[in-house]
């Protein structure tokens, strides 16, 4: 079973690619009444040629992207760019292990196979493993079930069962074998985009304290559902906006990064499976857009999707504005019947009924996300402070 990614899965990444390729340049929103300064070549725009009021068709939708200085097969382009390696791949040579012990002893020996042949950094110094009471093998351990999961199955009979939208992630038959190689080019992947961003994690060494101010800044919330999957609430519409996008691309990679990595350390979203939930509050077409710089996006939609080990049983999106509606039906176009299945649109007035469905219920919800009920009033990531 091929399941549909994270960050953020397929929809929410090119959400996201849609931001942070067409930000980091304000003059595309220069309009009528615009005061610029002309010695920082900055403007504070009055009036926006293209915006939600009136942004009701797929043509006015594609063509705002060259007012956003790019456009529209320029952001496939980039989004295409980032899910191909989203699900790795089978190779011929590739080793394989009967059990996830002898996998991870598999593991460990490609690893120090490649760290006396090469000039690769094995040491894991950047990962916040003593932050999360982590060890290295929990890391590689982490890899090893995420090339796992393609094999589990959609109507397993090990007795293990859920209801809800999205189902669990089981173990696979006793016929079928873990590929540990494939377990191995994606924790490569991560070796090298973790020494990529090296200098903004080592000075300080990235802990929540941290980058506890940055991620006030965010509405983010973790928890278990009743499945006992690992759900990650993302509420737009308590981020504020103003301070994001003074932060610097530094401190906003390394809050992500400490994010990752308390979700695809989590035992529970390895073995059960990670639900995203996105209430996109209505945002703005233009807020969006200019959300995040694009050097921190892309970077962060890369390692969030193809080269953390993580994978999504399914993604939920409320509060849809229209251009977002837009965009996933022309994104529409690129996913298969299978991940189509993988996203929940919940629908104005419907999001109490279809939470229960999702996460089962009020008590697996954070009490400040969004509108829905909520009980939970310390997450896991509250468990930090």
């Amino acid at each position: 079973m091929h399941e549909m990614d994270w960050t953020m899965s397929r929809l929410c990444s090119l959400l996201l690619i849609l931001a942070v390729t067409s930000s980091h340049n304000n003059s595309f929103i220069v309009a009528k009444g615009d005061a610029c300064d002309e010695s920082t070549s900055t403007c504070e725009p009055s009036e926006i040629y293209v915006g939600d009021e009136n942004m009701s068709s797929t043509w006015e939708f594609m063509n705002a992207f060259s007012k956003l200085g790019t456009s529209w097969n320029h952001v496939i382009g980039e989004y295409i760019s980032v899910v191909q390696g989203a699900d790795g791949k089978e190779m011929n040579g590739d080793s394989y292990a009967t059990e996830v012990d002898e996998a991870l002893k598999m593991l460990h020996i490609m690893v120090k196979d490649s760290a006396a042949t090469s000039d690769e950094d094995w040491s894991f110094s950047t990962t916040p493993l003593n932050d999360f009471g982590k060890t290295i093998d929990d890391i590689l351990l982490a890899f090893i079930r995420w090339s796992m999961v393609d094999n589990y199955h959609d109507n397993p009979e090990d007795g293990n069962s859920c209801t809800l939208i999205g189902g669990i992630n089981h173990p696979p038959s006793e016929t079928e074998k873990i590929n540990v190689s494939k377990a191995f080019r994606r924790l490569t992947a991560y070796q090298h985009w973790m020494q990529s961003v090296s200098p903004d994690l080592q000075d300080p060494p990235l802990t929540f304290q941290s980058i506890k101010s940055t991620l006030s800044i965010f509405s983010l919330h973790v928890s278990h559902d009743e499945c006992e999957r690992l759900v990650w609430f993302v509420n737009l519409g308590k981020t504020d906006l103003a301070n994001l996008k003074s932060q610097s691309p530094r401190e906003t990679t390394r809050m992500f990064v400490w994010i990752a990595h308390l979700l695809f350390l989590d035992e529970k979203a390895q073995t059960k499976g990670l639900i995203v939930v996105d209430d996109m509050a209505d945002i703005g077409f233009w807020d969006y857009m200019t959300m995040l710089p694009i050097q921190v996006g892309i970077s962060v939609d890369r390692f969030l999707i193809s080269v953390t080990p993580l994978k999504a049983k399914n993604v939920v999106l409320m509060h849809r504005p229209k251009w977002a509606e837009i965009g996933y039906s022309l994104l529409s176009w690129f996913l298969t019947k299978k991940m189509k299945n993988r996203v929940t649109m919940v629908e104005k007035g419907q999001e109490n009924d279809m939470m229960m469905k999702v996460v089962g219920g009020a008590k697996f919800i954070p009490i400040d996300f969004s509108d829905v009920e909520g009980l939970i009033s310390k997450d896991i990531i509250a468990q930090h402070y």
